[in-house]
């Protein structure tokens, strides 16, 4: 388990060969709300490649793979984006405050009301970006933990 991702499910097909792990992860995701994040356990070696397409086309985020000893893995998954975003700005790498200054540029140039994706994994980040949207009037919609450890904040324009 990963402790600073909470699963909203958790799906246990450890003992199942593929592609059981994924058509089950289909099933309990189309019943998911958009957003919730599913923990899939799992230890058939095709899964993880079956996910990462899978997730890739149909707007999951393959957050995490935590491989265990005894060869099984858990899989958390985010059930696309709990808020619509028009553009995504991915600022991983980029220390602050390189990504707020990048997300007010990008907010300047998109319609009023509009919602930008921001992927960073600058430590600051979460204490920045609240200050940062106060004394700019954005609005933070929600942050939470995305792919490899970088965080993912959902800023609305």
């Amino acid at each position: 388990m990963h402790p600073e991702i909470t699963p909203d499910l958790v799906l246990d097909t450890q003992g199942k060969t593929c592609p059981g792990p994924l058509l089950e992860v289909r099933r309990a995701a189309a019943g998911l709300a958009p957003g919730a994040v599913l923990l899939l356990l799992a230890d058939c070696p095709g899964t993880e490649p079956d996910l990462r397409a899978w997730a890739q086309q149909t707007g999951r985020e393959l957050l995490e793979v935590v491989r265990h000893a005894d060869g099984g893995r858990a899989f958390y998954l985010r059930n696309g984006d709990p808020w619509p975003a028009t553009a995504v700005l991915d600022m991983r790498g980029r220390a602050c405050p390189a990504p707020l200054v990048e997300a007010e540029r990008r907010l300047h140039g998109l319609a009023a009301g509009s919602t930008l994706k921001l992927l960073s994994d600058c430590t600051g980040l979460p204490d920045d970006l609240a200050t940062w949207a106060r004394s700019t009037g954005r609005t933070l919609l929600g942050l939470l933990p995305g792919p490899a450890g970088c965080d993912v904040a959902f800023i609305r324009g």
